[in-house]
């Protein structure tokens, strides 16, 4: 067995590589930042940093004025307008009016609000509720189709409102005086009484859907529009005011450098750029007082409160309308039927 060299081949092979190798660490070297550019990089972001610690300076300025107010340990605050105190009073006043009404009129999105939780019948509902499932399961021949009977909801016929429970129970009621199927197409036929309780049940439920109707309205134009109002035009003069708060932190601290650098010797000259920072701070305030009363103004001025009572009286009028006509009308029904189950026993009698 031999082996042949190619020692010229090898050699080229070798000179290939070493050529490639160099190639890429050169290009490799090129592609690293200069020491100019890395110097640079390091001193901008030294400089951002400096902004961001300088930035950070006025906050924690005001976060420590703002404890020794609160703490007690100093007196010498700035006194704001009385307009715009007076102004303050009347926004907290308008704002916890409307929370107040909402913390009431909430109430009418529960449906069952007239109707509280019973346990017996919510174990009935539950076991109803139960029972059609495990029917409807024992039905499916199919994942997909037992998957639709667990996630298929149960719409029960009767809402929970005091009124259709009324006619509810009426309903059942009727049925129980008509008696079950063994009985004869005689004795099967309607009494005054299951008429009575049948008009009764029918009047109860319209009554039931004209309470849903008016809290369904409520929600809509009472509700939701005293949330608008809080999440819009309080939040709006909210902000206002904490920019009113910061700006006269930031007068009173200045106010106390100064103070400090004088130590009570009117003599002594302040800084022009300490005057200066004193001179913004101060217009700061005021340009953020002037916007907080404009907002606050045109915030209490307003009709929406007015506006909105009468919208609910209006709604509520409408629905004690309907439900003084539906019993008006069930009245005279079951006069009616009075006066035949009076004229039946005469006829009886005689």
């Amino acid at each position: 067995m031999s082996f042949n060299f190619n020692l010229q081949s090898i050699q080229q092979s070798l000179q290939k590589t070493t050529k490639s190798l160099s190639d890429s660490l050169q290009q490799n070297l090129n592609s690293l930042p200069s020491a100019e550019k890395v110097t640079s990089s390091l001193q901008s972001n030294l400089n951002n940093l400096g902004k961001e610690v300088s930035n950070l300076k006025p906050i924690l300025q005001r976060t420590r004025r703002s404890l020794q107010e609160k703490l007690g340990s100093t007196s010498d605050i700035s006194e704001l307008p009385q307009e715009y105190k007076d102004l303050e009073k009347q926004t907290d006043a308008l704002k916890n009016f409307y929370k107040k009404l909402l913390q009431v009129t909430r109430q009418y999105e529960i449906e069952s609000y007239d109707y509280p939780p019973n346990l017996k019948e919510s174990l009935n509902d539950y076991t109803k509720i139960l029972n059609q499932k495990i029917n409807g399961l024992s039905q499916a021949t199919t994942t997909t189709e037992a998957e639709a009977v667990l996630l298929r909801p149960t719409k029960d016929k009767y809402p929970k409102t005091f009124a259709h429970q009324f006619s509810r129970v009426l309903d059942e009621v009727k049925k129980a005086l008509l008696g079950d199927g063994e009985q004869t197409a005689e004795t099967k036929t309607d009494s005054s009484l299951t008429k009575a309780v049948q008009f009764a049940s029918n009047s109860e439920f319209k009554l039931g859907d004209e309470r849903l109707e008016q809290d369904k309205l409520v929600t809509s134009e009472f509700n939701n529009k005293i949330r608008n109002v809080l999440k819009t035009q309080f939040s709006r003069a909210d902000r206002l005011r904490r920019k009113v708060e910061t700006a006269r932190l930031n007068f009173d601290t200045v106010r106390a450098e100064i103070k400090e650098i004088k130590k009570g010797d009117e003599t002594v000259e302040v800084p022009d750029a300490k005057s200066k920072q004193l001179e913004a701070a101060e217009d700061e305030l005021v340009n953020a007082t002037e916007s907080a009363v404009e907002a606050m103004k045109e915030l209490i001025k307003t009709e929406e409160p007015v506006n909105l009572i009468t919208v609910l009286t209006k709604i509520q009028l409408n629905y004690h309308k309907s439900a003084t006509e539906e019993l008006s009308e069930l009245a005279e029904e079951l006069g009616v039927l009075n006066v035949a189950g009076e004229d039946d026993v005469q006829e009886t009698e005689s």
